[in-house]
C-alpha cells in the first residue's frame, strides 16, 4: 500500500484557510474519518508480522515493525467497543492505518479505506455531548456528510488517553503546579473541541493562578465571543485578551484560521499572543503556525509546559494590578 507523503501538494493546504483533508475509512458498514495529517501510511495486514505482547492493553493485537521500529497495533473496532463477529473478519482484506500524533506512532486495524476528502471545517457538525455516536463509543468530535453519507470524525487523542492514561502529561501535575498571584491578571481565550482535554487544561491553568479563562469548544464560538467583547468594549486595557490558546482541529473554525483572524482582523492593532496547542505539531506544522502569526506552538500532551510558555509570553507584558 502507498505511503501518505505529507509533502504532496494535496496535503499542503494553505495555512489559515479553514480547510482540511481527512481520510474516510470504514469499520463494518459505518464510515469514519481522521485528519490526513495524522496518517503516516496504510498497509495490508497480510504484509506485516504481528508479535504478541504479554499483558497487552485492551484492544491491542500486538507489535508490528516498520522500518525496524516497534509500533503497537490496536484493533480499532475492539478499542471503540463496536460489536463484531471475529469469524466474519477476512484477515486478507484488513488494512493497517499507521498514525502519528501526540508524539506517538500507533497502528490501527480497519476494514477498508474509501477516499480522501478536502472540505472546510465549516461543514463539520459538532457532536452533541448528550448523544453517543453509534460505533464510536463517544470518541467522536462530530460528523461531516458527503453525498448523504454521514462520516463520523474520530477523536483518536481521547481514545488513546482513555486506553493509556499515563501517556498524557497532565496526570499528577496539579499537585506540582506552583500558584503565582501575578498570573491572575492574564486574560486567556481558549479553544479546544475535546471536552476531556479542555477540562484537564483548564484545571492546570486555574491551579497555577491563571483564573481568567474563557473556554470554547471550537474556534468559531471563541472568535464570535471575542468580537462581541470588542463591540461592547467589555474590557479594560489595550485589548480583551492577553493570550489565545487554541487547538488546530476543531469543527466550524480551526485553530490556524482563528489565529490568523485574531492577528489580522479582530485585534490587528493590539493582537494578543497566540499559542497553538495541538497533537499535530511537527516541523511542517510549526511553520504553518508561524505563517498565521502564532507566537508559539506546543505539542500535546505536554500540558505542564503550557504554564511555563504562558509565563514567558505574558507575565512581563501585564501590568501589576
Amino acid at each position: 500500500m502507498a505511503t501518505l507523503n505529507s509533502s504532496r501538494d494535496s496535503i499542503l493546504l494553505e495555512s489559515g484557510t479553514n480547510e482540511v483533508e481527512f481520510i474516510e475509512f470504514y469499520l463494518g458498514s459505518v464510515s469514519y474519518g481522521i485528519n490526513v495529517s495524522k496518517v503516516q501510511r496504510v498497509l495490508a495486514r497480510s504484509s506485516v508480522s504481528v508479535t504478541g505482547v504479554a499483558q497487552a492493553p485492551y484492544g491491542a493485537v500486538g507489535m508490528i515493525h516498520i522500518q525496524e521500529q516497534p509500533i503497537m497495533l490496536m484493533d480499532l473496532k475492539m478499542s471503540l467497543g463496536i460489536p463484531f463477529d471475529p469469524e466474519s473478519i477476512d484477515l486478507e482484506r484488513q488494512l493497517i492505518l499507521v498514525t502519528t500524533f501526540n508524539k506517538q506512532t500507533t497502528a490501527f486495524l480497519i476494514d477498508g479505506i474509501s477516499k480522501i476528502h478536502r472540505t472546510s471545517w465549516e461543514n463539520f457538525e459538532p457532536l452533541n455531548e448528550n448523544v453517543t455516536s453509534e460505533g464510536a463509543g463517544g470518541y467522536s468530535t462530530g460528523t461531516v456528510t458527503f453525498d448523504e453519507n454521514i462520516i463520523v470524525i474520530l477523536d483518536l487523542e481521547r481514545l488513546m488517553l482513555a486506553l493509556f492514561p499515563s501517556s498524557h502529561g497532565n496526570l499528577g501535575v496539579l499537585e506540582s503546579v506552583e500558584c503565582r498571584p501575578e498570573r491572575e491578571a492574564v486574560r486567556i481565550l481558549y479553544a479546544e473541541d475535546s471536552k476531556m482535554v479542555r477540562g484537564i487544561t483548564e484545571d492546570i491553568l486555574h491551579s497555577s493562578g491563571y483564573v481568567q479563562v474563557d473556554a470554547f469548544e471550537n474556534g468559531e464560538d471563541a472568535y464570535n465571543f471575542l468580537q462581541k467583547r470588542i463591540r461592547e468594549k467589555d474590557f479594560d486595557g489595550l485589548g480583551p485578551y492577553d493570550l489565545v490558546l487554541t487547538d488546530i482541529e476543531m469543527p466550524k473554525m480551526d485553530g490556524l484560521t482563528l489565529c490568523r483572524r485574531v492577528k489580522t482582523e479582530a485585534c490587528s492593532a493590539n493582537p494578543p499572543k497566540v499559542i497553538v496547542y495541538s497533537s499535530l505539531i511537527n516541523k511542517e506544522m510549526a511553520l504553518k503556525c508561524v505563517s498565521v502569526g502564532a507566537d508559539a506552538q506546543l505539542a500535546k500532551p505536554d500540558v505542564r509546559q503550557i504554564v511555563d510558555l504562558i509565563d514567558s509570553l505574558c507575565l512581563e507584558a501585564v501590568p501589576n494590578s
